[in-house]
C-alpha cells in the first residue's frame, strides 16, 4: 500500500540537527542504565493502557490477511487456490514453476515457505511462532471490514483466524482501517449508505474485539488506526462510524492529515522519489519533518520502521511507485532507530507481508531471516533473559515443511503440538526439547525453503 497524496505537503520542522542528536544520545544514555526499551512510556500511564510486558513500546506488525494459496503440498498445481495477490489478478500462473523451482508468483522476493494461504493453521502457527520467537508483541491488521464483498469476506476471514492464534500466544492486535474500500466498492463521496457501512464495520468490532483483553487500548479506549482516511474526511462522519462504540476508538489517521485525529503515524514516501528512486537522504529529510510536525504534540506516538520498497506493478502492467533500495538492512535500522528516538508507544513493522509491494520482514530467500534477527538483537539488549536464539527461529519453517507435505508421523505431530504450546507460552527450553524429539536439524546459514 502506497501512501494517498498528502492533503497538506507543509510540515514544520522545528528541531535543528544538534537537539535532535543531544537527544537521541540522551535517550541511549538512559537506556542503558535500564533493563527497559528505550523510549518506554512514563510509568504514569493508567493500567488501561496497553504497552509490552517489559514496559516499553509494542512492536507490532503490520499484517496482510489477503493471501489465498495451497494449504498443502497436493494443491500447488491446482490454480484455482490461487488468489490475485499471488497471480497479480489472473495475469500470473501461480501452479507454473520457474527454472529455479519456484511457483511463478506476484513478487519479487519469495517467501520461504513459497505462496501459502492465510487461513490454515499451519501457516498461522508458522508466522506467530516467528512472531513470538522474535520478540515481536503482535499485529496491526490491514483490515477491509466485516462486509462480504469482492474478497472482503475473505479477508476479514482470514484476519479472523490470525487473531485467534496471536492469542494462544499471548500477542496483541489492532487494525487499520481502509475506509478505501468505500471508494473501491462504487459508493460516491458523502453517500449516506457508506456511513452505514462503516459504522456496521465498526459495531461489528465492537461486538467481537474492542473488549478483548488482546486488542490494544490507550486510556481504556481502543486504538484504531486509517490507511488515510481516504473516503471519510470529516471528523463528524468518523462519529458516525464510532456512534455505536463505547469508549470511542482513539483514531489514528497517515502522516498528519488531520489535525482532528487522536494520533498519526508514518509510511514509506515513495511520493518523494525521484526518477523513481527514494533516496535515504529524501527518507530522513521525510523522517525529520513527520516526527518534528503534529505528532510530536500528542501524548500517544505510533512509529512506522520498514527495510524496503520494491514493487511489482510494472510487472502486470501498472505504474510503479518507484523503489527504496534495501541497502542490506540498513533502511531497517535507520529507520528503528529514528522510531525509538520519538519514544513512542507504538513501533510499527511495515510489513510483515506486502509481497505485492516489497516490504516484507516474514523469511523470505532474498532476505532470510534478517530483520527477525534485528528485532531479536534489540530484544536482548533491553531484556538479557530474552530466551530465544537465531537457530530457534529456523525451526518453525521445518515444522511447517512436514505438515505442509503431509509426511510427518503421530509421533512428530505430537511433538510440533508441543512445541509450538511451549513457544507460546515462551518456554524456549522445553520448546527445544520436543524439536529434538522431531529429529530435525537447523542450521543458521542454510534457509532451507520450499521449492517444487
Amino acid at each position: 500500500m502506497v501512501p494517498p497524496p498528502p492533503k497538506n505537503q507543509k510540515r514544520a520542522r522545528r528541531l535543528a540537527f544538534l537537539s535532535a542528536f543531544c537527544f537521541i544520545l540522551l535517550i541511549s544514555c538512559f537506556s542503558a542504565l535500564t533493563d527497559e526499551k528505550p523510549g518506554a512510556p512514563a510509568p504514569t500511564q493508567t493500567q488501561e493502557t496497553t504497552i509490552a510486558d517489559d514496559g516499553g513500546p509494542l512492536i507490532l506488525v503490520h499484517y496482510m490477511p489477503w493471501y489465498d494459496g495451497p494449504s498443502t503440498k497436493s494443491q500447488e498445481n491446482n490454480l484455482a487456490v490461487y488468489g490475485g495477490h499471488w497471480t497479480g489478478w489472473g495475469k500470473i500462473k501461480s501452479n507454473e514453476t520457474t527454472p529455479d523451482r519456484k511457483a511463478k508468483i506476484y513478487a519479487h522476493q519469495y517467501p520461504l515457505t513459497g505462496p501459502y494461504d492465510g487461513d490454515t493453521e499451519i501457516l498461522l502457527q508458522y508466522q506467530t511462532a516467528l512472531m513470538k520467537i522474535s520478540g515481536i508483541d503482535g499485529a496491526i491488521f490491514d483490515w477491509y471490514g466485516s462486509n462480504a464483498v469482492n474478497d472482503f469476506g475473505g479477508i476479514h476471514e482470514n484476519t479472523k483466524a490470525m487473531v485467534g492464534t496471536l492469542k494462544k500466544a499471548g500477542l496483541k492486535f489492532l487494525v487499520c482501517y481502509e475506509d478505501n474500500t468505500l471508494n473501491m466498492t462504487g459508493y460516491q463521496r458523502n453517500d449516506p449508505a457508506a456511513l452505514a457501512v462503516g459504522k456496521s464495520v465498526f459495531d461489528w468490532a465492537q461486538e467481537n474485539w474492542f473488549t478483548d483483553a488482546s486488542y490494544v487500548h490507550y486510556n481504556g479506549r481502543p486504538v484504531v488506526a486509517c490507511f488515510g482516511p481516504q473516503y471519510f474526511s470529516a471528523k463528524a462522519q468518523w462519529d458516525e462510524v464510532f456512534s455505536g462504540v463505547e469508549p470511542a476508538p482513539y483514531f489514528g489517521d497517515l502522516d498528519n492529515r488531520y489535525s482532528w485525529a487522536d494520533f498519526s503515524y508514518n509510511w514509506m514516501p515513495m511520493s518523494a522519489s525521484v526518477n523513481g528512486v527514494l533516496s535515504q537522504d529524501a527518507l530522513t529529510k521525510y523522517l525529520a519533518s513527520f516526527y518534528n510536525g503534529a505528532q510530536s504534540k500528542k501524548p500517544y506516538r505510533m512509529a512506522t520502521i520498514f527495510s524496503a520498497f520494491d514493487d511489482c506493478y510494472e510487472d502486470v502492467g501498472n505504474a510503479s511507485y518507484g523503489t527504496l533500495d534495501y541497502a542490506d538492512g540498513a533502511v531497517f535500522s535507520l529507520t528503528f532507530e529514528k522510531a525509538i528516538a520519538q519514544a513512542p508507544q507504538v513501533v510499527q513493522v511495515a510489513t510483515w507481508n506486502d509481497y505485492g509491494e516489497g516490504t516484507i520482514i516474514e523469511p523470505t530467500i532474498e532476505r532470510g531471516y534478517a530483520e527477525l534477527e534485528y528485532l531479536q538483537d534489540r530484544q536482548r539488549e533491553w531484556n538479557p533473559t530474552f530466551p530465544f536464539t537465531k537457530e530457534d527461529l529456523r525451526y518453525p519453517l521445518e515444522f511447517y515443511k512436514l505438515l505442509y507435505t503431509d509426511t510427518a508421523d503421530s509421533r512428530q505431530r505430537a511433538a510440533i503440538v508441543a512445541a509450538y504450546t511451549a513457544i507460546f507460552k515462551g518456554d524456549a527450553e522445553t520448546f527445544r526439547a520436543q524439536a529434538a524429539k522431531i529429529g530435525i536439524t537447523v542450521d543458521v546459514n542454510d534457509l532451507k525453503p520450499i521449492l517444487r
